[in-house]
């Protein structure tokens, strides 16, 4: 059976609404249950809990690393993220992992996790599809939609 890794970052797809805003409440778990893959073993690793505005070049370096350390364990690595920045880590993953020799697919979505209108799931289950497709490289799977580096 395939391996997939949900890293986590924070963002809206794993924030709660509370009284100031939006803010990270779920875990790579909550993420990894709504996925509903069932032809791959899904393990997660909460790796940040950040808004996405908040992401900086440290934090795609310790991305990059955590990816580059595990890759010879999994078929593919989805990294959930915010979308202020998502298409920035992707950019700079592209090139910190540029001779990567599987699939690392980012994530997010507009609306969090759970609640009404929320693109997190097809977003979720769009990224399991992509990391187990064998097509090497960082991409975004967002909207329907997979973007290639």
């Amino acid at each position: 059976m395939k391996k997939i890794l949900l890293i986590a970052t924070g963002g809206t797809i794993a924030s709660r609404e509370t009284e100031h805003g939006l803010r990270p409440a779920l875990s790579a778990d909550d993420l990894r249950a709504a996925m509903g893959v069932k032809d791959a073993a899904v393990e997660t690793l909460d790796l940040l809990s950040l808004d996405s505005t908040n992401i900086a070049p440290p934090h795609w370096e310790q991305i990059a690393r955590c990816v580059a350390d595990c890759r010879q364990t999994y078929d593919g690595i989805i990294i959930s993220h915010g979308t202020d920045t998502m298409a920035y880590t992707a950019a700079a993953l592209y090139y910190m992992l540029e001779h990567i020799d599987r699939p690392v697919v980012l994530t997010g979505a507009q609306r969090p996790l759970g609640t009404a209108g929320s693109d997190a799931e097809a977003n979720l289950r769009l990224a399991a599809r992509a990391a187990l497709s064998g097509h090497a490289g960082v991409m975004i799977a967002f909207g329907g939609r997979i973007i290639h580096g």
